[in-house]
């Protein structure tokens, strides 16, 4: 799978950046159909809080597309947390996807 991770003005540490890739590409093993992730991180500028970070994801492939969004006051917490949420989401696609292949027989 193909992520790209995108900060402001484009720029992520080399070492966050790695670590996004590697928890992200992880979501690819479960469902090959999915081909390319974006995330995009943040600081978050809506709260009074400064040290917010903003995660969103978009997991593209074959006609689907998943979404995930999530805060969290460190950057990487962000990242776990919208990782879960798109784990929970392609493990139901994933399910739809070999239920439509494999119908259930009638007695």
């Amino acid at each position: 799978m193909e992520v790209a991770v995108l900060g402001p003005q484009r720029f992520v540490p080399d070492h966050v950046r790695e670590l996004v890739e590697a928890k992200v590409g992880r979501l690819g093993r479960h469902a090959p159909v999915l081909e390319e992730a974006e995330v995009r991180l943040v600081p978050d500028k809506e709260n009074s809080e400064p040290t917010q970070w903003s995660c969103s994801a978009v997991l593209r492939g074959h006609g689907h597309e998943l979404y995930g969004h999530a805060r969290a006051p460190e950057p990487l917490g962000a990242v776990d947390a919208v990782v879960e949420k798109l784990d929970h989401q392609v493990a139901r696609l994933k399910g739809k996807l070999i239920g439509r292949s494999h119908p259930r027989h009638e007695a």
